[in-house]
């Protein structure tokens, strides 16, 4: 077994961030998307709104995190590097 290190903030600032054999990446947002599957979201940097269904929302900054299980999407505030999970 192979141990290493990820700087994941500026890793994921400057591109995707993807671990092999792990459900992980880090990313910046550059943009609103919508999704569809379960996922687990970090906030690394920025601040980020999760519009749920029925009018509900999600609004994380840097160091919060959620777990989504329904259709959501994702609406950057600011700049927004993020560690997804799922």
């Amino acid at each position: 077994m192979e141990s290493f290190k990820l700087h994941l903030l500026r890793l994921a600032r400057e591109g995707k961030v993807e671990v092999p054999g792990v459900p992980v990446r880090g990313y910046t947002l550059v943009g609103e998307e919508e999704r569809q599957d379960m996922a687990f979201y970090l906030v690394l940097e920025g601040e980020l709104v999760i519009d749920l269904p029925q009018g509900q929302y999600l609004h994380l900054k840097r160091g919060e995190a959620a777990r989504v299980t329904e259709p959501h999407r994702l609406v950057p505030v600011e700049r927004v590097v993020l560690l997804e999970v799922g």
